[in-house]
């Protein structure tokens, strides 16, 4: 019946214009109306949008959100999946002393596997939705919850949904790592938590940088060629210029290759930019704080180095970057690694150029009030290290003195089987290396009993040494 009455309505439409048609007397000219579609011009189409993130011109960008992982890098952590395959990396201490981690990538179809994947932060959040970026993290601290709330800022929690945008690697818990250094997600995991919360991976992304064709590098005037920072005393990072592909090379603090698990791949980079930002401590009392509105920097490219200026209007707003000059800085088109560093105790950076020159950088940035000085914190660090030693004093002589007996009476017995077998060598051998374990735990009783006396520690008193076996017949 519907269908019935849809079929009138359009019979009478019809009939209209038909009628219509004839009052007026009108004709359609055929010929005019081909030769007016010949004629029209086509709608001009858009350029190709290259890579927000590195300039590259590798494909269409157009409407296409990049994708920000957090990444864990605590011990144990590493290493990690889809450290080559990203655009863009983002590193700085948020909490305690090792430095958070966050990679970028232009568009998630390039996310083959990311992970183990981390906790958000606020800090490397900033950086990540200027571009809107859709952030990928598992849980979160309270000022990243807060921040993203403020601006109800959708992002891939695995906290929250879980196993939809999220998987877990059996092999390599298998292989001795921890639980949460296991989980990892995909393009079409992410692609998959995003239906669920119906976001979309379409929308507008702007440029990083203002990218550009820089002058190459002379060999001769090569001053940065390899770069240290140093996050914290247990936790820096060099970065290495490669003449023969351009690129820097990143490495671990123990010298070992900075490698994607995925692939293989040592992580590196066309540009490295050090952002200098004054810091202090959040209201929590120990997550660390930026001032991110603005600083000094530096910029590593092509093997030489340059001072810059960053600025930044709030936690949305475009990093800008200029030159010495105050000019927007040019940036050569390629992946880029970007240190967020504090300066305050226990930072480091040191610079070198091809013939091994120590370059003079930027004074560091000024602590915010909430910041400790380096006195104040060189003080506290003397104290927690002297309290350690009083904690690893006592452990190792409990340690020393419950060893002691049981060497002792090895020592005893290996004795008494040499006196009744005195030109026995495998004998002689045995009761030398129980002598030299008990003369090695007494020695360390009254080493770490030492460290506790001139402390002020009482501890548990210790047996008296054993007699040296040297001392008698035999052997």
């Amino acid at each position: 019946m519907k269908r019935s009455i849809q079929a009138l309505g359009l019979t009478a439409v019809l009939l209209a214009g038909l009628l219509l048609g004839g009052c007026n007397r009108q004709k359609v000219d055929i010929s005019s109306t081909s030769e007016s579609a010949a004629t029209a011009t086509p709608t001009p189409q858009a350029d190709p949008v290259p890579n927000p993130l590195t300039g590259v011109a590798d494909g269409d960008y157009t409407n296409v959100r990049p994708v920000a992982v957090t990444l864990r890098t605590l011990e144990g952590a590493a290493p990690n999946w889809g450290l080559s395959t990203a655009d863009v990396l983002v590193e700085g201490v948020t909490e305690g002393t090792t430095a958070s981690l966050m990679a970028i990538y232009s568009k998630a179809d390039n996310i083959s596997k990311a992970g183990p994947v981390g906790p958000g932060r606020d800090l490397l959040l900033q950086l990540a939705l200027p571009l809107n970026a859709v952030p990928v993290h598992i849980d979160k601290n309270i000022y990243a919850s807060n921040l993203l709330n403020a601006l109800s800022y959708q992002d891939l929690d695995g906290y929250h949904i879980g196993k939809a945008a999220f998987a877990f690697d059996q092999d390599r818990q298998n292989a001795g790592y921890r639980e949460e250094n296991c989980w990892y997600t995909t393009s079409e995991l992410i692609k998959n938590g995003l239906n669920q919360y119906v976001t979309s991976l379409e929308g507008a992304n702007s440029p990083l940088f203002v990218f550009g064709e820089r002058p190459a590098v002379e060999e001769s005037a090569r001053n940065a060629t390899a770069l240290t920072i140093t996050f914290s005393p247990s936790d820096s990072e060099q970065l290495t210029y490669a003449a023969d592909t351009g690129l820097y090379v990143k490495t671990n603090a123990d010298g070992s290759p900075t490698t994607d698990a995925d692939n293989g791949q040592q992580v590196a980079f066309t540009n490295v930019f050090v952002l200098y930002a004054s810091s202090g401590i959040k209201d929590d009392g120990y997550t660390r704080d930026y001032d991110m509105t603005g600083g000094t920097g530096l910029y590593l490219t092509g093997g030489g180095w340059q001072q810059i200026q960053w600025t930044k209007e709030d936690a949305t707003a475009p990093l800008q970057l200029t030159d010495a000059g105050g000019q927007p800085l040019v940036v050569n088109p390629g992946k880029s690694f970007i240190a967020i560093w504090g300066g305050y105790y226990g930072q480091g950076l040191t610079l070198t150029g091809a013939d091994g020159t120590q370059q003079t950088l930027p004074e560091k940035p000024a602590l915010l009030e909430s910041g400790i000085s380096d006195e104040a914190a060189a003080a506290a660090q003397a104290q927690m290290d002297a309290q350690q030693k009083i904690i690893d004093a006592q452990e190792a002589l409990t340690d020393a003195n419950s060893q002691l007996p049981d060497a002792q009476t090895a020592l005893e017995e290996a004795q008494a089987a040499l006196d009744a077998d005195s030109g026995n060598q495998d004998l002689i051998t045995k009761r030398d290396e129980a002598q030299a374990l008990v003369d090695s735990l007494n020695q360390t009783i009254a080493d770490n009993q030492a460290i506790l006396d001139a402390a002020g520690v009482t501890a548990e008193p210790t047996p008296p040494p054993a007699e040296s076996a040297s001392s008698t017949e035999g052997g």
